[in-house]
């Protein structure tokens, strides 16, 4: 399955592209003190000013052109219709990697408003049945390809001093849409892709040595790294995942949180370009406020990071498993129960489940066993399959492997077909904690299946089963500013609805509202002691601030007031936003 994003209701507006108006049909009125200025208001910069910015970080800023304009007859009125150029963009397009090299578009395309999309299955022009229109849609017009930290502090500088919105884009991989947004100046940090290692130990008693990480590298550019030296970081499992923006300051989790913890336990030190252009550290002596809202506390929100140091650990061998449920009806649900309600036996002893599933299929690829050894694997799973076994479920469960390390598991035995990109795909999820499985889990799979019925062939669901808190806990909150329920997760899950192509802005705001007011009242009703991971749920989250971060969310807030007081820096869902809207004509506002 392919893993993409949601798009918020009040943005749901004509496929392939938008030029926002006024209400009366003419062009927007200038911005004031109440909006970000726009390109459709007096006070967008004139082509001098962005030619200067462009001096500035030394020719890096582009105009952006969407990579799929190729495919189309013009852009914006300018022809560019190249048919080889896009056969290679259609061949391209599901590759996550290229998607990540590229400077605005998202790789859930729902963000973009789907323009300028091409057609893969013809190899050319837009999708079937879609307008053969490509316009900017909610793609920025500008965007700094930074190269160090001085072209993100012009481009900070720049829009503050212009009142333009920014947006922080690295790989695009981005569930909820917060790297993408109409009328802004995009700062892009992919090509920030240096990699230091180093062995000296930490005041905190940790026994392994960092890494040191400019923002744009991702777990594919570390992990090889790493491995060579027969270390691990803790990352994700998907590779094009960006290690030091939202990925750490979401939370983050990984094939080895059950026994290193958060993602963002893991950060050691951040360089930062602050809402009024400063270049600062923050760690634990410098700045450490900001370091620990840093530390899951919000994306796109406290500045605009260039580089971090996270802990590197020796390798330790793991044990892995591939479990497949194959059937119909109640069979395939009873097997799913008994799989699932187990999940405390597993988390418990920092087992790790990466799981993709869909009505009368259950694919478990891999489970992840660091430091136990296959005795000690089989211990806990061979009950599993017995019970299984004892219920008639149809199941194939793959002969259990050991590894010397990490690295060797993840190139082997990891399902690999949800690492594509360029799908257009709404995204809701819950980040279930240990007592909701222990007290509700057969109401949980219930919901589950509840929510597959109610839109057969249109549900899918992934997750990890994992618990971040197993061996690492924080019951102050000093470590990572991230919900509680971190700490007592049994599954971090996510639900996918898949609507149909080309809708218009009825249908759009329709699929919205199925997955917030449906299908996520399921699982929250399901699921009273739980949260959502702030990287994978529904952008349009009733509640978020509770949601995402629950008892830590006003201090992350004084934070963010303390660092960012003009709110030069928004996202939405993210620490602080609630005092602004993205409106029916794009323009971010004060509410």
């Amino acid at each position: 399955m392919k893993w993409t994003a949601v798009l918020p209701a009040a943005l749901a507006l004509p496929c392939h592209g938008y030029q926002p108006l006024a209400r009366d049909g003419s062009a927007s009125p200038p911005a004031s003190s109440q909006c970000k200025c726009s390109p459709v208001d007096s006070c967008w910069p004139s082509t001098q000013k962005w030619s200067s910015l462009n001096q500035t970080v030394s020719g890096r800023l582009i105009k952006v052109v969407p990579p799929g304009a190729v495919c189309y007859p013009s852009f914006n009125g300018i022809p560019t219709a190249d048919p080889a150029k896009c056969a290679v963009v259609a061949a391209q397009w599901t590759n996550s990697t290229w998607m990540a090299d590229q400077p605005t578009i998202p790789m859930t395309t729902h963000f973009s408003n789907n323009t300028c999309e091409p057609n893969l299955v013809g190899g050319g022009g837009p999708p079937a049945g879609c307008p053969d229109q490509c316009l900017q849609g909610f793609l920025s017009p500008y965007a700094i390809l930074a190269e160090s930290a001085n072209h993100i502090k012009a481009g900070v500088n720049f829009a503050r001093q212009h009142n333009l919105r920014i947006v922080i884009r690295n790989t695009g991989h981005d569930f909820m849409g917060r790297s993408s947004g109409w009328g802004a100046l995009v700062i892009n940090t992919h090509r920030l892709n240096s990699i230091e290692f180093d062995n000296k130990k930490l005041s905190d008693g940790h026994t392994g040595g960092t890494v040191k990480i400019g923002a744009g590298v991702m777990f594919q550019d570390v992990y090889p790294k790493a491995w060579a030296k027969n270390l691990d970081v803790l990352g994700g499992e998907c590779p094009t995942v960006g290690m030091a923006g939202g990925f750490v300051q979401g939370g983050g989790q990984g094939p080895l949180s059950g026994i290193y913890g958060v993602g963002s336990d893991q950060a050691v030190s951040f360089d930062v370009v602050l809402a009024n252009g400063d270049l600062v550290t923050a760690n634990d002596k410098k700045n450490s406020d900001l370091f620990w809202a840093l530390k899951g506390g919000g994306m796109g929100t406290f500045g605009v990071v260039t580089s971090a140091t996270f802990k590197t650990y020796p390798k330790v061998p793991v044990v892995g498993m591939t479990l497949i449920i194959a059937d119909q009806g109640d069979k395939f649900w009873e097997g799913v129960r008994i799989w699932y309600t187990q999940a405390s036996k597993y988390t418990e002893k920092g087992m790790y489940h990466w799981y993709s599933m869909a009505d009368g299929f259950l694919q478990v690829q891999p489970m992840v066993a660091p430091n136990l050894t296959v005795a000690e694997f089989n211990a806990v799973i061979n009950p599993l399959l017995a019970q299984l076994t004892a219920a008639n479920v149809s199941f194939t469960a793959s002969p259990v492997q050991s590894f010397p390390k990490f690295g060797d598991l993840y190139n082997a035995m990891w399902e690999k077909t949800h690492w594509a990109s360029g799908a257009s795909i709404h995204w809701g999820g819950r980040m279930v904690s240990q007592r909701d499985v222990r007290e509700r889990g057969d109401g949980i799979v219930a919901a589950y299946r509840a929510m597959s019925d109610k839109y057969p062939g249109q549900v899918l669901f992934g997750g990890h089963l994992v618990n971040p808190g197993n061996k690492v806990k924080d019951p102050q909150q000093k470590i990572s500013a991230v919900h509680p329920v971190w700490r007592d997760t049994a599954d971090i899950e996510v639900f996918l609805y898949l609507p149909p192509p080309c809708q218009n802005t009825e249908q759009k705001a329709e699929s919205e509202r199925r997955v917030t007011r449906e299908l996520g009242e399921i699982l929250r009703n399901a699921t009273p002691y739980s949260a959502v991971y702030p990287n994978e749920g529904d952008i349009n989250e009733p509640n978020w601030q509770s949601a995402f971060w629950g008892s830590v969310y006003p201090k992350v807030l004084k934070i963010k007031n303390k660092y960012d007081p003009e709110d030069v820096f928004w996202a939405k869902a993210s620490t602080g936003s609630e005092g602004w809207a993205v409106r029916s004509d794009l323009k971010l506002c004060k509410v």
